[in-house]
């Protein structure tokens, strides 16, 4: 994205956002602790025509690093977002470990319909963050040059 590593970071890092440009967020609730490491919020999110909620808990937070989160509830697991200033831009590299605790959607999921619409889900949500982020600059979603 045509921003600073440290732009970018802020703009993730401010949970209480996602809504505006993460589809399928609808809301966000910090219930304990100030931002930082052991921040613990409540997500709701609305995902395949299923409305839950996820409780996450913010592990490690370095600006304009790092920020690595864990997931409890219908879902579970881990998130990391790993920024780096390159060139005049920033990267910014999200993985994810997750797993559900319902078994029919556990089954779904598994499916390549399913892990097709996740996928596209997840570039419509990286789209709109860059949207956000640099307005009518360009951001790109996807792998580098050479990744596969």
């Amino acid at each position: 994205m045509p921003v600073p590593a440290r732009e970018l970071y802020e703009v993730i890092f401010d949970i209480r956002n996602f809504p505006k440009w993460a589809p399928g967020v609808r809301r966000v609730e910090v219930l304990k602790g100030p931002p930082g490491p052991g921040m613990i919020s409540e997500w709701e999110v609305s995902f395949l025509g299923l409305k839950r909620k996820i409780s996450s808990v913010l592990k490690e937070a370095k600006p304009p690093t790092l920020l690595h989160w864990t997931y409890e509830g219908f879902i579970r697991g881990q998130g990391q977002c790993i920024l780096q200033d390159w060139g005049d831009s920033a990267l910014a590299e999200f993985r994810t470990q997750l797993h559900t605790a319902e078994p029919a959607l556990e089954r779904l999921l598994q499916t390549s319909i399913a892990r097709s619409a996740v996928t596209r889900h997840l570039k419509r949500t990286l789209t709109c963050l860059g949207q956000v982020v640099c307005g009518d600059g360009e951001a790109r979603v996807g792998p580098l040059e050479g990744d596969f």
